[in-house]
């Protein structure tokens, strides 16, 4: 297959595009509303650190969006890999629960977007996984160092 041809159709990365950009969301505001919440510093300033990140994950995913005028828009999280973090992300009750169970399934399922991705078709996808992957995996590292039990 060459790298002008799509093994992901149009319609199905618009479902993953929106997926992730309602995900990111979701993070963002999980993790933001912890903030008030914990009592060190240091975990104050990291949360409200990677909760901006992934509001500007949701950026970079919502500038990628395609507007397909004969498809109704979907509810915001619908791709089934990202489904499965949404519900480990409702269930956490910690950030450590985040950081452990969530963002490994958020990450594994960027790196197989990334290798069904081909250098033309989906360039600026591949661009944004580059991007969103290096974040998470700092701050899913980060995270865990920060609040792993003593």
């Amino acid at each position: 297959m060459s790298g002008t041809q799509t093994q992901v159709g149009i319609v199905e990365w618009a479902a993953r595009i929106s997926s992730a950009r309602g995900l990111e969301m979701q993070l963002a505001a999980r993790l933001g509303g912890w903030v008030p919440r914990v009592a060190p510093a240091a975990a104050k300033l990291l949360l409200a650190r990677h909760a901006r990140h992934f509001a500007w994950h949701a950026e970079l995913w919502d500038g990628l969006v395609p507007v397909l005028h004969d498809h109704h828009e979907e509810p915001a999280v619908t791709e089934q890999r990202l489904l499965d973090a949404s519900v480990a992300l409702t269930a956490a009750t910690e950030p450590k629960a985040v950081y452990d169970d969530v963002l490994p399934l958020v990450v594994a399922t960027y790196r197989a977007w990334s290798g069904e991705a081909t250098p033309i078709a989906e360039r600026p996808v591949m661009r944004v996984l580059d991007l969103v992957l290096h974040d998470l995996d700092f701050d899913a590292q980060e995270g865990h160092d920060l609040f792993a039990p003593d």
